[in-house]
Order: C-alpha cells, then sequence, then structure tokens
C-alpha cells in the first residue's frame, strides 16, 4: 500500500515538471484542457485520474493567463555593471550629504581614546596633589581632620541667636 503511495507521488512530482517545462504561450490564452492537450501522453493521463494535479493545472492556466501580456526584456550584458554604477552613485550621493557626520563617526574612537587617557593622566595627578597636601599638613604638625588651633573670637559660625544679645 505505501508503494502505492509514493508512485503516487512520483507520477505528481513528474507532471508538475512537465508542467514547468511547457513553452509560454506569447499572447494567447489558453484554457486548462489546452494546456493539459500540449503535455506528454503519461502526464495527460496522469492529470485524468488525480484531483490534486488537475487543481495544479487549473492554477497554472489561470497564472500563465494572468500573465500572458507582460513582456520581460532580457537583461543586456552589461546589466550587472549599470546597476553596481547606480548603487554606487546613489551610497556616494548620500556620503556626500552626511559628510560631516561620517568624519566624526570615524574621528569618535580616538576621542574617546584621547578622553580616557586624559581621565586617567588627570586622576593620577589629582591624586598626588592630594598626596603631596596631606604631606604638607602632616609636616605642619596639623591634622588634617581635627583642626587644635583656637578659632578667633569673633569667628561665630552663626550659632548665637539675637535674643541672646544683651542691649
Amino acid at each position: 500500500m505505501g508503494n502505492l503511495v509514493n508512485r503516487e507521488d512520483e507520477n505528481c512530482r513528474r507532471f508538475l515538471d512537465a508542467l514547468e517545462e511547457l513553452p509560454a504561450s506569447g499572447n494567447s490564452r489558453k484554457t486548462a484542457e489546452q494546456w493539459r492537450a500540449d503535455l506528454p501522453e503519461a502526464e495527460e493521463a496522469h492529470a485524468g485520474s488525480c484531483a490534486v494535479c488537475r487543481t495544479a493545472l487549473e492554477e497554472f492556466a489561470e497564472t500563465r493567463n494572468a500573465l500572458s501580456g507582460i513582456t520581460v526584456q532580457a537583461a543586456g550584458p552589461w546589466f550587472a555593471a549599470r546597476v553596481m554604477a547606480a548603487i554606487g552613485a546613489r551610497e556616494r550621493e548620500e556620503e556626500a550629504q552626511d559628510g560631516v557626520w561620517i568624519s566624526v563617526r570615524r574621528l569618535a574612537p580616538r576621542l574617546v581614546a584621547l578622553s580616557a587617557l586624559l581621565l586617567v593622566l588627570g586622576g593620577g595627578w589629582a591624586l598626588e596633589l592630594r598626596n603631596s597636601e596631606g604631606m604638607n599638613a602632616e609636616r605642619r604638625g596639623g591634622d588634617m581632620v581635627f583642626d587644635s588651633s583656637v578659632a578667633p573670637a569673633w569667628y561665630d559660625d552663626g550659632l548665637g541667636m539675637t535674643s541672646e544679645v544683651r542691649p
């Protein structure tokens, strides 16, 4: 039984291949039966017994009739060269429009590297400056966090209230 199914599949494949090999009919329109008559005898007989292939034949006829009025020009020998030239011209046109931004995009990685270098050098310099100021403060004998010197009397920090002032 499985062999019968495989035989039907093979017959359907041969039928579809035969449909694809049929030449175009030019500007004339043909019915499915006229296309069937153009097929070899074995495929024509198969189309009479297989409903799937009859449906495929009808769709084939409908497609060929829809495309019958369309004429397609063959591509010339320089077609690919012209297409590639048109693509190149379009790219150059877009590059000319975005010329400044393309330069910025090319410069961006260099700017990032320069910024990183300046950040590292500036951070190292600031750290050295802070360490040298700390060393100078220790030499003076003062503590950086707590200052042991007495503040002047006029230095109030705003802690006094106006109600405390005596007339």
